[in-house]
C-alpha cells in the first residue's frame, strides 16, 4: 500500500506546492482513495506533478467539514469521475471560527443528494484494506478532547463549542500491519487511536500519519498527549503534519525514534 501526501502546509520538494490544508492519496492494490482535498489551490497541480490521475481515484473520503480539507472538492469533481464520497452525516455542521468575537464561517456546504454522499457511521469499509472510523461522542474521553473556545457552531442561544461530530479518520491495513491516517483529530488523537485499537483489537500500529491539532496548544498539553500516546500504543513510524504544529513535532522527536514531518510530496509504503 502506497500513501502520498498531495497537499500539506509545507512542501518536501521545490516543484511541489505548499498550502494550509491536507489531502492524502492512498493506493490500495487496484483501488485508489483520496482523503480530503485541501483548500483547492494545490490539489490538481500537485497530483499532476506526482503522477497521480484524479480521474482514476475510486473513493473520496472527507475527514470533517473544514474549508482546508474540503475546499478543493469543486476542482476535484471537475477533474474526476462519478465516485462515492464518504463523509459523516454531520459534515455540513455550521463550523465557525471566532476572531475577536466576530464569526467567520470556515466549514463547507455539500448537498448530500447532489454530491452523492455515502454516510460514515461507526466503522465503515471503503475498500478491502481501508476503513473510515468515527469516534462516537460517548466514547471520547473528555481530557483528551481537542476543543478550542474559538471553534464554534450555532446553538439555540448563540454560539456553542464545536463538538466535531463529523470527525473521522482512516484505518488502513498494509503489509507492515495496521496504520492510522488522521484528518485533524478534532475528536482527540488519543481517543481516535483508542477507538481504532478497540475496534481492531490491537494497540500496535505501523504508522500514524496526519494532523493532530496540537499546533495551537500549550507545551504542557502537548507533552501530556504525547506521553499518553507513547504509553497506550506502540507506533513504529510517526508522520505528523498539517495542524500538528512544529513544536509538537519536536516533542515527538524527543520521545519516539522514527519521527518525520509528512510534507507535500511525501511517500510512505504501508
Amino acid at each position: 500500500m502506497k500513501v502520498t501526501v498531495l497537499v500539506e502546509n509545507y512542501s518536501k520538494y521545490p516543484n511541489i506546492l505548499a498550502e494550509y490544508g491536507l489531502s492524502i492519496h492512498i493506493r490500495d492494490e487496484e483501488k485508489q482513495v483520496l482523503l480530503d482535498t485541501g483548500q483547492g489551490h494545490a490539489l490538481v497541480y500537485n497530483s499532476a506533478v506526482l503522477g497521480i490521475s484524479l480521474k482514476e481515484i475510486d473513493h473520496l473520503v472527507l475527514s470533517h467539514g473544514h474549508y482546508d480539507h474540503t475546499g478543493g472538492i469543486s476542482d476535484f469533481l471537475l477533474n474526476s469521475r462519478s465516485i462515492p464520497i464518504w463523509a459523516h452525516p454531520d459534515i455540513n455542521a455550521g463550523h465557525t471560527k471566532l476572531r475577536e468575537g466576530k464569526p467567520f464561517f470556515n466549514g463547507c456546504r455539500l448537498d448530500a443528494q447532489v454530491a452523492g454522499i455515502s454516510p460514515v457511521k461507526g466503522v465503515t469499509q471503503v475498500t478491502e484494506h481501508v476503513w473510515a472510523v468515527e469516534v462516537p461522542m460517548e466514547s471520547r474521553e473528555p481530557e483528551f478532547l481537542n476543543q478550542l473556545s474559538y471553534l464554534v457552531v450555532p446553538g439555540e442561544n448563540g454560539w456553542v463549542p464545536d463538538p466535531f461530530k463529523d470527525d473521522i479518520s482512516l484505518a488502513v491495513q498494509g503489509k507492515h500491519g495496521l496504520s492510522v491516517i488522521l484528518g485533524c483529530s478534532h475528536a482527540g488523537v488519543v481517543n481516535i487511536l483508542q477507538e481504532i485499537s478497540n475496534r481492531f483489537d490491537t494497540s500496535d500500529f505501523y504508522c500514524v500519519l496526519g494532523g493532530m491539532h496540537l499546533g495551537v496548544r500549550s507545551q504542557e498539553y502537548n507533552d501530556k498527549i504525547i506521553s499518553e500516546l507513547m504509553t497506550r500504543f506502540t507506533v513504529q513510524k510517526w508522520r505528523p503534519c498539517h495542524c500538528t504544529g512544529l513544536d509538537a513535532l519536536v516533542s515527538f522527536a524527543r520521545k519516539a525514534e522514527d519521527v518525520s514531518w509528512a510534507g507535500s510530496g511525501s511517500v510512505i509504503e504501508l
